[in-house]
């Protein structure tokens, strides 16, 4: 496995107190400002721990692409056509997924979202 396959789920609110995930690689930063510009919001932050277990259904550290929230923004650095390993439910598991299914079955916003 190289660790550029590796993808992150990051469960955030906006000021509008509305939750979205961002899924980006795992080396990467996110960058809040353009977030913030791409949802047209004054402020955008992590979700707290009982947060992300009631939006995404999933706890921190495990939360997978797929899960509840259905506004789903995807780092336009991932390529289409690959293979990533993301969270699997829990701290302690991992799934396998093709981008271009996570493309088609969740239909991201696809954009820059890192530093």
């Amino acid at each position: 496995m190289d660790v550029k396959q590796i993808a992150k789920s990051i469960v955030l609110v906006d000021s509008n107190k509305e939750p979205l995930v961002a899924i980006l690689a795992a080396e990467d930063k996110i960058s809040y400002a353009k977030i913030k510009t791409l949802l047209s919001v004054k402020d955008v932050r992590l979700a707290n721990e009982t947060e992300v277990l009631t939006f995404s259904g999933y706890p921190v550290g495990g939360v997978p692409p797929y899960n509840n929230l259905r506004r789903v923004y995807l780092d336009q650095k991932i390529p289409n056509d690959s293979i990533m390993i993301a969270g699997g439910g829990d701290t302690n598991k991992l799934i396998e997924l093709r981008t271009k299914d996570i493309i088609e079955f969740l239909h991201p916003v696809v954009a820059d979202l890192t530093k």
